[in-house]
């Protein structure tokens, strides 16, 4: 059995690639928070400290490593530059190369953060990245290290369910509106988002085939922030709470946004043969999962050991 190293174990995405794969792989994992889970071995530490770090992933000798973890508030990336530099762009620097000493496969998780939004067409692969924030513009540095080794980068922007107590885009609205809440969501901002077990399968794909380079792995065209909150309340039958339409520019953001983040799936689609959902198809399966307790599954799993 092939062994995958996770990085940010404990996050969503990390969790539910742990989750999804435990049965096909042998998982192996840190954090820097405590999480134990069936079937997988995690180990808690700063993934800043470097030298358990490298002893770590030579002890665990992975045949693929997934870096998830990542400074994903982008508030907080423009507050602390040095963090996010240190987070999202040395640290990435850093596996990149013990992969390569260790001939270990990296896939680096990226985001659509990288673009500034001014195009109105889905983003490319091929596209000249124009970051306008630290939090795109540090991944992006590291997405640069990562492609020179000839590993996989993976532009996505997901949802899902969380293992840990708290929430995901998806959950948020959900959990919210079932409390009664008014929520005020932006008319102004697309993004193209895919589930983690959606994503997770194209992930696996792209392994199996011993793909590299870079790779956009979203949903099928693109969606609004307020549109994906009212389909998702209509699919989920939520009559409780509310959903307002909203202005980014009216929020007090530390960092600038960019407004349009769609990005264009065809490169993966065409290369690995497969269909993705649209975003509402996605959020269909959000339901769908839900109601076949999948959420109730993964944080019992979580609370396993």
């Amino acid at each position: 059995m092939n062994r995958i190293y996770i990085t940010g174990i404990a996050g969503m995405l990390g969790a539910n690639i742990a989750y999804l794969l435990k049965d096909q792989w042998e998982i192996v994992g840190v954090d820097k928070v405590l999480f134990r889970a069936d079937k997988i071995k995690c180990e808690q530490f700063d993934l800043l400290d470097y030298q358990k770090l490298r002893e770590s992933i030579l002890r665990a000798a992975p045949d693929v490593l997934i870096h998830t973890a990542a400074l994903v508030n982008v508030d907080l990336c423009e507050e602390d530059q040095e963090l996010a530099y240190q987070l999202n762009t040395e640290l990435t620097v850093f596996l990149a190369k013990i992969c390569d000493e260790i001939s270990c496969k990296m896939v680096y998780i990226s985001t659509d953060a990288v673009f500034d939004g001014e195009d109105k067409t889905l983003y490319r692969e091929e596209d000249i990245p124009h970051p306008v924030n630290q939090y795109g513009k540090t991944k992006w540095l590291g997405e640069e290290e990562v492609l020179k080794r000839n590993h996989l980068v993976v532009r996505t922007n997901i949802y899902g369910f969380n293992v840990q107590d708290k929430y995901s885009f998806g959950e948020w609205i959900y959990q919210s509106l079932q409390r009664g809440e008014i929520l005020h969501m932006f008319t102004d901002i697309d993004f193209s988002p895919i589930l983690v077990n959606d994503l997770t399968e194209v992930i696996l794909k792209l392994l199996e085939e011993d793909r590299q380079g870079m790779y956009h792995v979203c949903a099928s065209g693109c969606i609004c922030k307020y549109d994906f909150g009212k389909y998702l309340q209509s699919i989920f039958s939520l009559n409780e709470g509310g959903i307002e339409k909203s202005q980014s520019d009216h929020f007090p953001f530390k960092a600038r946004r960019s407004k349009h983040m769609g990005m264009s799936n065809k490169k993966v689609r065409e290369t690995l043969g497969i269909s993705l959902p649209s975003p509402e198809e996605s959020i269909e399966r959000f339901y769908q999962l839900f109601c076949d307790g999948y959420h109730e599954e993964i944080k019992s799993w979580g609370r396993s050991s």
